[in-house]
């Protein structure tokens, strides 16, 4: 969906974050059974009447995007067709749209320096897969994703979530259109638990590749 950031450490620390992930100690047997995403994304200057930028998010709760996934777009939205402003989640099944959900703000980004943090929360439980977006917070959109307005429950051949690899999240993800006006998109955090009610977390941040000069 979008390029692979350049840096090859950029493998290096997903490859650390999914080791970590998959075998925390004392429960290398387990089943994880949710992830969070913490994310944070700093606007530059953003413009207005040309719907810029336009972020998106890619997680996916196995290695690829062959199966169910999910986008969740910030500051526009593109199905049924496209739409300056506002947040949408969509959910993708291989190369086709299945659904999406669309906050009730369709307000563009019009704050300069605007910080916007939220998280994206994937638990399966009784062969019921869902994604979450929760805790979101800006300046333009006020408070969103609580009260289950942007999320899926979906049914699912999957009994855990040890397929999941953050490298999907952070190469897939990134600026659509752009990235001169987005001061940073970053990881800040995963969360994860298992099967046995332990809950672990991985505080690394990463920062997605934008087109801001350093």
């Amino acid at each position: 969906m979008f390029p692979p950031p350049r840096s090859p450490l950029w493998a290096t620390l997903s490859g650390v974050i999914l080791a970590a992930m998959l075998a925390p100690p004392n429960a290398r047997a387990q089943d994880v059974v949710k992830i969070e995403e913490h994310w944070e994304l700093t606007v530059g200057l953003p413009d207005t009447e040309r719907c810029a930028p336009q972020v998106t998010l890619v997680m996916s709760p196995e290695n690829g995007l062959e199966n169910d996934h999910f986008l969740f777009l910030l500051n526009y939205s593109t199905i049924p067709e496209f739409s300056a402003g506002g947040l949408q989640l969509q959910h993708w099944k291989g190369e086709q749209p299945v659904a999406t959900a669309g906050s009730t703000n369709v307000s563009a980004l019009h704050h300069q320096g605007e910080r916007i943090t939220w998280t994206q929360k994937l638990t399966i439980e009784d062969g019921t897969l869902t994604l979450d977006i929760e805790n979101g917070q800006s300046q333009t959109w006020g408070s969103f994703g609580n009260g289950g307005i942007l999320q899926f429950s979906i049914p699912t051949s999957l009994t855990r979530l040890n397929e999941y690899q953050p490298r999907i999240s952070i190469e897939e993800s990134g600026i659509g259109f752009a990235g001169n006006r987005v001061s940073s998109l970053v990881l800040r955090k995963l969360a994860w638990a298992t099967s046995d009610g332990q809950e672990y977390e991985l505080v690394s941040p990463i920062d997605i590749d934008t087109d801001i000069d350093p």
